[in-house]
């Protein structure tokens, strides 16, 4: 009998239920919303995968700082290499394949050709712009956490060898807080002085999202007793469960650019930040159907746009169409994470043993 690991994942009681029920919301409605928007509102699940991956990412670097332990920018970043680039380029390769079988003759634009490759291999396409190519360019969220992965751990690293040990913890907020600040700052400039307008998808308009999730990690780590009382929980639930709502009213009634492209994708990731702030200690092992879909969630997000199109006009824009893609590519991610996420999670944890060994 075959034992797919993502039951034993799931089953371990170290492992946080509600951030897997979180995430799978956020797959979820990024791939409702890529299939003709099928989902509204379905693309703020990227906003919420960057406060999950703050969270847990912040989380690594603080277990670390806590203990002690000389941050090791190296080690950091290999960590999440293994988990990031083996899936992500078998997708670029054997989806780069793929969308040429489907799309050659019909949609020659969503095939990267041989020329712009290089800024999807090494991580800056969110940086490019034209020309584009749909089936792919969902990947400049990617590009943002890489360089969020070189940025954590060298902030880290100045608070670790150049701030006295009682001032610390208190640097870790400061500079996590004033990242914040810099993510809305930095789409106000966007907007107001650059040409493109664009406060999407640059790293350092999306940046704030990311800090978020690592104030999570922070509040949690030191204040986490404290958090866990009933009336407080509810009140951070709610507080931002309203404030999601609220945003969504505004940016649907107001029209507004100045809304949409500096205060909406600043607001969101704060409103996903208090629920998940409200429900971090609630237990949700039960709902293990979402935590199944959690697991491949990386895989999925990255394969699900190459079939959209195909589907859509084979089949069509309807009921059968959407079953179709969504249980095509979820089994496309269940065997990519098998066969390639899986393997390489393991060589990594050997290497990082032999991390462990050397000290």
């Amino acid at each position: 009998m075959i034992k797919l690991k993502v039951f034993q994942t799931i089953n371990n009681p170290n492992r946080i239920s509600s951030v897997d029920v979180f995430r799978s919301i956020a797959i979820i409605s990024v791939v409702m919303f890529h299939f003709n928007h099928q989902l509204p509102y379905g693309f703020l699940g990227v906003d919420l995968f960057f406060v999950v991956s703050g969270l847990l990412v912040g989380g690594l670097l603080t277990k670390e700082f806590e203990n002690g332990e000389k941050i090791n920018f190296f080690k950091f970043f290999l960590q999440r290499g293994f988990k990031i680039w083996p899936s992500y380029y078998t997708f670029l390769l054997f989806g780069g394949f793929l969308a040429f079988f489907f799309y050659h003759t019909t949609d020659p634009d969503q095939i990267i050709p041989y020329w712009d490759l290089k800024r999807y291999l090494f991580f800056y396409q969110n940086y490019t712009g034209f020309p584009f190519h749909w089936s792919f360019d969902h990947v400049w969220s990617l590009c943002v956490e890489e360089h969020f992965y070189v940025m954590l751990p060298i902030m880290f690293l100045i608070i670790q060898h150049f701030v006295k040990n009682k001032y610390k913890t208190k640097a870790l907020f400061v500079f996590v807080i004033l990242t914040i600040i810099a993510g809305i700052v930095f789409k106000y400039f966007s907007l107001h002085f650059t040409n493109s307008k664009d406060t999407y998808s640059a790293t350092h308009n999306r940046i704030d999202a990311l800090a978020w999730g690592v104030l999570l990690n922070l509040i949690i780590t030191y204040y986490g007793e404290k958090i866990k009382s009933l009336r407080f929980t509810f009140f951070a639930f709610t507080s931002g469960l309203f404030l999601f709502i609220a945003s969504l009213f505004f940016h649907v009634s107001l029209q507004s650019e100045l809304f949409s492209k500096i205060y909406f994708h600043s607001i969101v990731p704060f409103s996903f930040f208090l629920m998940l702030l409200g429900v971090y200690y609630v237990n949700f092992s039960k709902l293990k159907p979402l935590r199944f879909i959690a697991y491949y969630s990386y895989n999925w997000y990255l394969w699900h746009p190459v079939f959209v199109i195909f589907i859509t006009k084979n089949i069509g824009n309807n009921t059968t169409g959407l079953l179709i893609y969504l249980f095509i590519t979820f089994i496309v991610a269940v065997i990519t994470t098998i066969l390639i996420e899986e393997p390489f999670l393991s060589k990594r944890n050997v290497i990082l043993n032999k991390f462990k060994k050397t000290k």
